[in-house]
């Protein structure tokens, strides 16, 4: 049985986020909306950096981490599932 956060061709649906510091977050919200999918950052400002979480398929994060290699960071991530049992 297929679960309602997975999909067949995406894999399963996680909660993608990065440590941002102040003065790249316009950058990396511009590179993240110029990904070939949807995404609508959750935006948290914790002293000098923000935390940035999104949704994202499993399939999909390969892009992610691409858009950010300038950027020097990597999306941490954790199953939705998960994500929401923690909130």
């Amino acid at each position: 049985m297929l679960s309602v956060l997975s999909s067949r061709e995406e894999g399963e649906l996680l909660m993608v986020r990065l440590r941002v510091q102040s003065r790249q977050l316009e950058d990396v919200l511009e590179s993240l909306a110029g990904l070939p999918f949807p995404v609508n950052p959750d935006l948290r400002h914790v002293g000098l950096s923000s935390i940035v979480e999104f949704p994202a398929y499993e399939n999909r994060l390969a892009t992610v981490n691409r858009a950010l290699e300038p950027y020097e960071l990597t999306a941490e991530t954790l199953r939705m599932l998960d994500a929401i049992q923690v909130a």
